[in-house]
């Protein structure tokens, strides 16, 4: 088994949800492979570090655990920096820059870390700064010149940061980590945001094989050390290059003409090619040939997570009733026949509306005969009525 499975393995017991284990398992790997593996594409770098949130609504999410075990593992395999508990953005830039010492007592350069936060409102002290210095060095390419008032001017050399942090959406806005500025200004677009998916019942815990727990712990450590050890550059092969673009083409044509404020659109495809960093290296390829199924794995962790930004972006900078009216008859109008399902309609426009809002509007339009529902199967097709097209459109397609 590689690390990924062994870890889901060994966190099987507790109450956290399987999607925290699993993507604190991805930022645990993260945080040791550091700048040692990295993708070209041209003059652009792309390291493995990512940002990763989890979102628990409440304490039954157990949301804590799986951000402790991460903790417990960088902190011995130690090759890399651990920044943690309570700090503010000048204390995790000054550390990012300090030099610490592993266990052989040789120096660990670099500015490579892992900033973990059980509470991200309580972990990152209110700063106005914080949110664009983390979206600045997030993209970890090469040195970052610090020049922060008190602290002096000094250069932090190949930054590397990745973040494990847990909170809830109340919190986190309340606070002003994600207000605005955090949605619209590329920190949201550069996390992951991760909710639970599951409610596992309860454990106690009290009859465990503490021999087993120890050297499942131990197997562990030895996975995530031979993991660090790989170094170079890393190549996709012809398959995964083609899954890439099969992907990616047709992903961007679809946002020609949309405006997506938030930047994940636009930002997505470079963290599916951190995950394939990831998924690659967590196989233990030394040859650091990245394959189709790595690519396909990443493809379907990232764009499955876009649903849950929905909230976020529905929050702030909330388009007006009227705005999304406009939206949603415009993409009745334009698709086949003037008629478009509402899957398509919700998976194009995720950003926009939610699907109640929608269902609230459609239900307005039907009553003004504007649109007509048309149900088969699990299918709910909205097609425009011949009111509709002479009320808002001309003969050429354009607006009255």
């Amino acid at each position: 088994m590689n690390f990924i499975e062994k870890y889901l393995e060994y966190t099987q017991n507790y109450e956290s949800p399987t999607s925290f284990w699993k993507w604190s398992a991805y930022a645990t790997l993260a945080a040791i492979i550091r700048d040692s593996c990295y993708i070209r594409q041209q003059n652009l770098i792309i390291y493995p570090n990512i940002y990763v949130l989890a979102l628990a609504q409440s304490s039954v999410d157990r949301k804590g655990m799986p951000t402790a075990l991460c903790e417990k593992l960088v902190r011995n395999v130690n090759n890399t920096k651990l920044i943690s508990g309570r700090t503010s953005i000048q204390a995790l830039i000054h550390e990012l820059a300090m030099s610490a010492t592993d266990a052989n007592g040789n120096l660990i350069k670099g500015g490579s870390a892992l900033f973990l936060a059980p509470e991200l409102s309580a972990g990152l002290v209110g700063d106005s700064a914080a949110v664009g210095i983390l979206t600045d060095i997030y993209d970890a390419r090469g040195d970052y010149t610090n020049n922060l008032k008190g602290a002096g001017k000094f250069e932090i050399k190949n930054v590397c940061l990745t973040m494990l942090a847990a909170s809830n959406i109340d919190m986190l806005k309340g606070e002003g980590l994600f207000d605005s500025k955090g949605i619209f200004g590329g920190l949201l677009a550069r996390t992951f945001l991760i909710k639970p998916n599951e409610f596992r019942p309860a454990s106690s815990l009290f009859n465990t094989d503490l021999e087993k727990v120890e050297a499942g712990f131990k197997d562990l450590i030895h996975s995530l050390k031979e993991v660090s050890l790989i170094t170079g550059p890393m190549l996709l092969d012809q398959h995964a290059q083609n899954a890439w673009e099969d992907w990616y083409v047709p992903f961007r044509e679809s946002y020609r003409n949309r405006a997506d404020k938030s930047g994940i659109s636009g930002r997505i495809h470079t963290s599916i090619l951190k995950l394939a960093i990831i998924f690659c290296l967590n196989d233990g390829c030394k040859d650091r040939i990245i394959r189709k199924h790595h690519i396909l794995k990443a493809i379907e962790e990232a764009t499955v997570l876009l649903p849950n930004y929905q909230e976020f972006i529905m929050g702030a900078g909330k388009s007006s009733t009227a705005d999304i009216g406009a939206i949603v008859l415009k993409a009745i109008y334009e698709g086949k026949d003037h008629r478009v399902s509402r899957k398509i309609l919700l998976q194009k426009h995720w950003s926009d509306f939610d699907a109640e809002t929608l269902d609230k509007l459609i239900s307005t339009f039907v009553q003004g005969g504007l649109i007509n529902q048309e149900v088969g199967g699990n299918e709910v097709d909205y097609i425009m009525t011949q009111k509709c097209l002479e009320l808002l459109y001309d003969d050429k397609g354009g607006k009255k």
